[in-house]
C-alpha cells in the first residue's frame, strides 16, 4: 500500500504534495501550448498565427492604429510594425494616415485580406471547438467562468 501524500514508509524520503498554483499554471502553458502547436499545424500555409491574429483584430475593426493594434494583440510596437510590413507587401492589408491626424496611420484590410480572414475565421473557431471537445458543454461553460475571474482579478491592479 503508498504511504499518504507527504509520508513516507520508513528508510523512503517523504514526498512533497505538488504545489497547486505552480501544478495550474504549468497545465495552462501546457493546455495552450498544445492547443496553440495544433492550430499552427491544422491552419498551415494558410497564414502564421500572428498574421491570423491582425486580421482577425481588423475583421472586428478595420481601420485600427499600430498603437492600438499592438496593444490588443499584446505584441510589441516593433513586432507589429514588421507583422504589418509583410502583412502589406503580400497585399492584405494597407496602412492609411488617419484623416484627422496625419502623423497617425491606420491599418486597413484588403478585398483580399478581408476574404482571407473570413476564410480563416470559422476554420478557426471549428478548430478550437475540436481541441475544446474533451470537455462537455458545461465544463467548458465553467471553466470560461472561472478563466474570465482570473483574467479579471489579474487586470483589476493595472486599472488602479
Amino acid at each position: 500500500m503508498r504511504a499518504a501524500s507527504g509520508t513516507a514508509r520508513r528508510g523512503e524520503e517523504p514526498r512533497r504534495a505538488p504545489n497547486l498554483d505552480l501544478s495550474l499554471w504549468v497545465r495552462l502553458l501546457e493546455s495552450k501550448n498544445l492547443m496553440l502547436g495544433e492550430i499552427r499545424r491544422r491552419i498551415g500555409d494558410a497564414s502564421t498565427l500572428p498574421r491570423f491574429d491582425l486580421l482577425a483584430n481588423l475583421l472586428r475593426e478595420d481601420g485600427q492604429t499600430l498603437a492600438g493594434l499592438s496593444r490588443r494583440m499584446l505584441v510589441t510596437a516593433g513586432n507589429l510594425t514588421g507583422l504589418v510590413d509583410r502583412a502589406e507587401r503580400d497585399g492584405v492589408v494597407v496602412r492609411r494616415p488617419d484623416p484627422s491626424d496625419r502623423r497617425l496611420s491606420r491599418v486597413y484590410l484588403t478585398p483580399k485580406g478581408q476574404r482571407l480572414a473570413e476564410e480563416l475565421l470559422p476554420a478557426h473557431a471549428k478548430l478550437v471547438s475540436e481541441l475544446l471537445s474533451g470537455l462537455d458543454v458545461a465544463e467548458r461553460r465553467e471553466l470560461r467562468r472561472l478563466l474570465g475571474k482570473l483574467r479579471d482579478s489579474l487586470d483589476r491592479p493595472r486599472r488602479a
